[in-house]
């Protein structure tokens, strides 16, 4: 105690002797490197408990859990890695997905967050789609810029599928096959490629942060665009609030470029004049049957070409097995074909009133003729618009009107306005008397036609 000018506390001479756990000190090392030869895989870890059974039934350790357990917790410490601090450098931009539910239009469903940060200044973007594919990767790229109104220089990644191209082993090193959408969007933008994904420490920090801010609870819309319109207008609140630090982080970025993303699928439609892509299928008209086409795919929409026609447009689904026909494209083929008018599915994913089938039961005569009369009215629906004509048709079954002209000139009788005739002030020059018409009456009409009969 005198030869120190503090106490030095109690020291030891040599670790304390381990009588019974020492000699498997070993052994439980080796059990730890190696787990998955003891049947512990993926979630079934293997845990401090794990190990005291195997040592008690393999290798008949008789000592307790305790020993075991505290000794498990020395080597997983001894082995645990350390990370070294970085500084967020200015230009740089990080992306990443992540998982949440939403309610659209009273349907909930597993919607996929792409949240991109700039770390430097902590400016984010978050908007959801149904799907993580290349097309809601690269829209999610394009709103984020047009939000932060500049191109950041740099973006960092994971390695998923739609960006790297599978090699068929393991990716070493940061030498990366990427495919050609991202190619796409990284010529028009010029940013640097994707890193490893363990470099993205910050937007994986803020999917947790901003799902519970912003997506919890679950967000309620009537549709995509609804949500996606008030997560759009928090972010663009955030980055007014930061605007300081992100006019620093600006400097270092690249203009924003005009460039609008989608992936193209070159495909054939069927004699239904359907054309499949992932799964569902969407109709085109019957004059594009048999033919090959090309589908222009966004996150929301899917687009049907012929070169550079536009032959479709439709609402992307995400649904297996479903189809979507347009009642516009079998027009044509049901006034051929009337008697199919029944069970139809563009006729019966229409939507039509029940003014519709009312109608159709009305004409309907086992010869096809009354099928005709229904098919007319449904081309007279596409023409005048469905609410004319439903207001049309619930008056025609009330007076007994069965033809579709009297259903037609119902529509124009209520929706047409008669034509005002075009007046002018006129004054009698000179304060003359201004002339007058005399009416006859409509009896010389009558004599005038039976002196002509």
């Amino acid at each position: 105690m005198v030869e120190h000018p503090v106490p030095p506390g109690y020291r030891q001479d040599k670790p304390r002797p381990k009588p019974k756990l020492g000699p498997y000190l070993d052994k439980i090392e080796e059990i730890l490197s190696d787990p998955a030869a003891h049947g512990f895989v993926g979630k079934q870890r293997l845990t401090a408990l794990g190990v005291h059974e195997i040592l008690r039934k393999d290798h008949g350790y008789k000592g307790g859990p305790c020993q075991v357990r505290r000794a498990v917790k020395a080597l997983h410490s001894k082995n645990r890695e350390t990370f070294i601090p970085l500084v967020q450098m200015p230009g740089e931009a990080q992306a990443d997905f992540g998982e949440c539910w939403v309610e659209i239009a009273g349907v909930r469903l597993k919607a996929h967050a792409f949240i991109c940060v700039l770390p430097q200044s902590d400016v984010w973007f978050v908007r959801v789609y149904p799907k993580e594919n290349l097309e809601s990767f690269l829209d999610g790229h394009v709103q984020a810029f047009r939000l932060f109104g500049i191109t950041p220089c740099r973006m960092l990644y994971d390695n998923a599928g739609y960006v790297v191209k599978p090699q068929g082993k393991p990716l070493t090193g940061r030498d990366r096959d990427l495919s050609t959408g991202f190619l796409e969007l990284k010529s028009a933008y010029l940013f640097a490629a994707p890193r490893k994904g363990n470099e993205k420490g910050s937007v994986e920090r803020h999917v947790g942060v901003l799902r519970s801010r912003l997506l919890t609870p679950i967000p309620k819309a009537d549709s995509w665009e609804e949500l996606n319109e008030k997560l759009h207008a928090a972010a663009l609140e955030n980055k007014q609030a930061k605007a300081e630090a992100f006019a620093k982080d600006a400097h270092r970025m690249l203009p924003l470029a005009d460039y609008e993303p989608c992936r193209l699928v070159e495909v054939k439609s069927d004699k239904l004049s359907l054309v499949c892509f992932e799964t569902c299928s969407y109709s085109v008209p019957p004059t594009f049957a048999m033919r090959s086409l090309l589908v222009r795919a966004t996150p929301f929409e899917i687009q049907i070409l012929n070169s550079k026609e536009l032959v479709a447009t439709h609402k992307r689904s995400f649904e297996r097995g479903r189809v979507y026909a347009e009642l516009a494209h079998y027009i044509d083929v049901l006034e051929r074909k009337p008697r199919a008018v029944r069970t139809a599915v563009p006729v019966l994913q229409a939507g039509l009133p029940d003014a519709f089938e009312l109608y159709r039961r009305k004409v309907y005569d086992g010869t096809g003729k009354g099928d005709l009369k229904f098919v007319a009215v449904l081309r007279m629906s596409l023409d005048l618009g469905q609410q004319r004509v439903t207001a049309a048709l619930r008056k025609a079954l009330l007076s007994g009107a069965c033809e579709p002209s009297d259903v037609k000139l119902l529509a124009l009788k209520e929706t047409e306005a008669t034509p005002a005739s075009v007046c002018m002030d006129w004054k009698s020059p000179r304060e003359q008397v201004s002339p007058t018409v005399v009416r006859p009456p409509l009896s010389d009409y009558t004599r005038l036609l039976t002196e002509a009969a």
